[in-house]
């Protein structure tokens, strides 16, 4: 008879957000952690697993008492901890960094609390999990992973992401929840039937979601079980015993290496699973966009400050305090990014608290960034003709595009703007001035610019007191750092359209010389985008908006009601030219359908090769979903998404269904032409017919899920996206295949644009017109730019005040490229695929090695090397 052995795993997987809100989380994990302490003193055999560091935080801080006595059960080898990360996550729509912070700080936390690292991680009831996350986890101390969503026919495996890092993974074959004797049955027969071939498989019980843990009915079902030798005689000897994930590994990883078997090893994302949670709740994941990237900006602005300080003795960085504030900040958001609260699906009251924290996360970052900015502007010598206008870029790549700048500007005065007259792109400091030239504008060359008066936000118009001045103009910033303009109060030679007046009127058309974009005035659409260099036509009819009928749960799950295109289509109120100039020209459309309307605002700069569309919707229907439908063609039908820290390549040929993005998309045919698309809060899109679609809003019952007779006429309901949104596209269409630096920037230019400060005149230490702080060019002789390189982050060190910068190879390529950070050169070499982290000496002037280390910013994982069986 052949034998088998369940590794029974006692857990409780907590949501500390769904049906609930936290507050009610967090009193469910006290009681559950109660609940496994009591049970260990009354079994001596059970063990318990738990997840989410973020936990052990709430009862450190209420029940310091209890948290001392789970750190002895870990000590003892009977308290498992899995997860490394600060609590359960959402594991496809996150930016990478927020994964990397998961670890970061989960892993630092046990490290202090525990004295060592987890190396599982464990994400049982997530809706998928991105290919890049065996990296992230390698580096992050880990060196296998369990999850449950979807389950597939291969239950252990090796899960390998692009750049060739590898963890052991196991795919749960039944529940993590089980509550009485019948589940617990239920969940061993199904683990037996789905892996008959396999010797070995864990078996998870207890109560979970609302927490619990295992009971004591649970332990002694499993009990009785044991003796009940023909309770599951169909499968064979069938043995249980209580145990942990690490003793399962340990066991199989053991016995491949002693037969000389190996894992099968998986590639790609687990995807597909809830799909209604990539389009459900457009205001939060709009808020949970832009606190990413602020979160990013003021790392990266206080960075920059770090490096222009004077540092005491001239070398050592001189970090702002605020530095001290990000973790408790980026906590906020990776609680906010839970899975079921990032998928859109929590009761109502719950999602409007995460509203209200994402919202003060965004603020303080806000603050942060302002703060930083101040810092640097005041290092600077702001002397000189008119005002200074400094605009500041955190983006490893040069920035050379359109700005739009508001400022306070007497009414009848006029404006004069100035720029310097060059500005190089290499990361090294420009425009510094000798000492006896510190006074004098002479030393600095500026030229006046063009600009374009444009209506201000402020809706009033003054006439002789006061004033707003709002304007438009084509700005170059180096990378990572910054460029001082002048703004001054003479009469201009190059100000266009100083009255807001229409150079041309005709609103059927967008053109320069590098795009063009065509309207049918009828209906307001865009029916032709056109890349001139190629005359490739990325539009093959008319774009629009699609109406879809849409009665699915909060989930996605169909119920068997309706979901369908109603073939409808907005009608045109008007089509205008608002804005008309030789800066910058606006085509405004507005479109309505049975009481939702849509203002569409196209702008075009003289020099863009991207078509910008600001998107306002008032919407107010119930069970309906909005599509932006562009009309790619038959042949585009390969994408290029952005993922965390990735890009993921899909084939949808005669796959209609809705998939995930980040910020960019690009769809293309395989000659490498058609349109990417880059947005600043959509994470939804499909491609059906001759039609790329994203999803734009999508009005489900808030917490609705899939259970019989679920609707009660007498009860209220609550739907999601009702009411006003804001969103932005750009939108690039190209004759040939883009590289990946073309996709970053184009999210960069909607999702990080560069800040500005109108400064007043004042003394500084240093005369700089324009500076780069750090950036990326290739290795050897040739120089150049290193496009397939990109700088994603950089921050102070958790330890000390070195400079942490995370790079991330995009095209797929092994890259020797050089780093320069500070006027200080440091080679790298980058995988393909790779997110490469380095540390910086915490110095100015002094040149010194670059380390690798890993996502926990340490030289190692400090933690015993699992390694992985093939």
């Amino acid at each position: 008879m052949n034998k088998k052995e369940l590794y029974m795993i006692g857990n409780s997987h907590i949501d500390p957000v769904w049906f609930w809100n936290w507050e009610e989380g967090m009193q469910e994990v006290k009681t559950t952690y109660a609940s496994a302490l009591e049970r260990m003193k009354e079994f001596d055999d059970f063990k318990f697993t738990s997840t989410s560091t973020l936990f052990f935080e709430w009862i450190e801080g209420i029940l310091p008492e209890m948290f001392e006595e789970i750190r002895q059960r870990v000590a003892e080898g009977r308290w498992e901890i899995t997860g490394g990360w600060f609590l359960e996550p959402d594991c496809i729509l996150p930016c990478g960094e927020a994964f990397v912070r998961q670890g970061l700080y989960a892993q630092r936390y046990l490290l202090d609390r525990f004295g060592k690292l987890c190396t599982i991680g464990s994400n049982v009831d997530s809706f998928g999990h991105n290919h890049v996350l065996p990296q992230i986890l390698k580096k992050s101390g880990m060196d296998s992973y369990v999850f449950m969503r979807p389950r597939l026919d291969t239950p252990v495996f090796v899960w390998e992401s692009d750049d060739g890092s590898r963890v052991n993974a196991i795919s749960l074959p039944a529940e993590y929840t089980t509550w009485f004797h019948e589940p617990t049955v239920k969940n061993i027969e199904t683990t037996l039937e789905r892996t008959m071939e396999y010797d070995k498989m864990p078996c998870c019980y207890g109560v979970g979601n609302h927490g619990g843990g295992p009971t004591i009915e649970n332990i002694n079902s499993i009990l009785s079980l044991r003796k009940d030798k023909e309770a599951f005689a169909a499968y064979g000897d069938v043995q249980l015993k209580f145990s942990t994930y690490t003793e399962f590994l340990e066991a199989i990883t053991g016995e491949a290496a002693a037969s000389g078997t190996k894992l099968p090893v998986l590639r790609g994302p687990f995807e597909k699973v809830n799909e209604g949670c990539y389009s459900i709740d457009s205001e939060f994941k709009r808020l949970n966009r832009l606190a990413e990237s602020r979160l990013m900006e003021a790392e990266n602005l206080m960075s920059m400050e770090a490096m222009l300080s004077d540092g005491g003795d001239g070398s050592e960085l001189a970090w702002r305090k605020q530095t001290g504030e990000m973790e408790a900040l980026w906590k906020v958001l990776l609680f906010n990014e839970f899975h079921d609260t990032m998928g859109g699906t929590t009761i109502k009251s719950a999602r409007d608290e995460a509203i209200m924290q994402l919202s003060g996360v965004c603020a303080q970052a806000g603050k942060i960034k302002a703060l930083a900015i101040q810092g640097i502007v005041n290092r600077l010598s702001a002397r000189g003709e008119g005002f200074p206008l400094v605009l500041f870029n955190t983006d490893s790549q040069p920035f050379d595009d359109y700005v739009e700048a508001e400022l306070e500007w007497f009414c009848q005065a006029p404006l004069k703007l100035l720029g310097p007259a060059a500005i190089a792109a290499d990361a090294s400091m420009e425009g510094e001035a000798s000492k006896e030239a510190e006074a004098s504008m002479d030393a600095v060359s500026y030229q006046e610019i063009p600009y374009q008066r444009i209506h201000t936000d402020a809706k009033v118009r003054h006439t002789t007191l006061g004033g707003r001045r709002r304007f438009v103009f084509r700005a170059q910033v180096p990378a990572f750092g910054f460029a001082v303009y002048r703004t001054v109060k003479e009469e201009p030679s190059l100000c266009f359209n100083n009255s807001m007046e229409i150079d041309n009127p005709c609103a059927d058309t967008l053109e320069n010389e590098y795009i063009c974009a065509r309207f049918d005035t009828a209906t307001g659409v865009l029916v032709s985008l056109t890349d001139k260099e190629t005359g490739y036509d990325a539009l093959k009819g008319p774009c629009g908006v699609r109406v879809y009928t849409d009665e699915r749960d909060a989930w996605g799950g169909l119920q068997g009601r309706r979901y369908e295109d109603r073939n409808a289509s907005f009608h045109l109120l008007s089509i205008e030219k608002v804005e008309s100039g030789r800066v910058r020209e606006v085509i405004r459309v507005r479109t309505a359908f049975e009481g939702t309307t849509l203002e569409q605002l196209y702008s075009l700069g003289a020099e863009e090769k991207e078509l910008r569309v600001e998107n306002r919707l008032i919407f107010n229907h119930n069970w309906t979903l909005l599509k932006a439908a562009f009309t790619t063609g038959k042949e585009c039908i390969y994408t290029a998404a952005e993922t965390a820290y990735g890009i993921l390549e899909r084939d949808l040929k005669g796959d209609a269904a809705e998939y995930y993005m980040q910020r960019f998309l690009d769809v293309q045919d395989q000659e490498g032409r058609g349109l990417a698309i880059a947005n600043d809060g959509k994470y939804a899109f499909n491609i059906t017919e001759d039609r790329t679609q994203i999803t734009l809003c999508r009005s489900a019952i808030y917490a609705q899920g899939n259970s019989p007779d679920w609707y009660n006429g007498k009860e209220s309901y609550q739907y999601t996206d009702i009411g006003p949104q804001c969103f932005r596209f750009v939108l690039k269409p190209h004759g040939r295949k883009l590289p990946s630096s073309e996709y970053y920037r184009i999210a960069v230019k909607i999702n990080s644009p560069v800040s500005y400060l109108a400064d007043s005149a004042h003394a500084g230490s240093r005369r700089l017109t324009a500076c780069s702080l750090a950036g990326i060019r290739k290795g050897g002789a040739a120089g150049g730019d290193c496009d397939n390189v990109r700088i994603m982050l950089m921050k102070k060190c958790e330890d000390d005040n070195s400079l942490i910068v995370r790079l991330l190879e995009t095209e797929g390529r092994d890259t020797q490229c050089v780093l320069t950070v500070n006027k200080i050169s440091y080679p790298v070499t980058i995988g393909h695929r790779e997110i490469l982290t380095l540390k910086l000496p915490g110095t100015r002037t002094t040149a010194g090695e670059a380390t690798e280390v890993n996502l926990l910013e340490f030289a190692d994982c400090q933690a015993p090397d699992g390694g992985n069986t093939e």
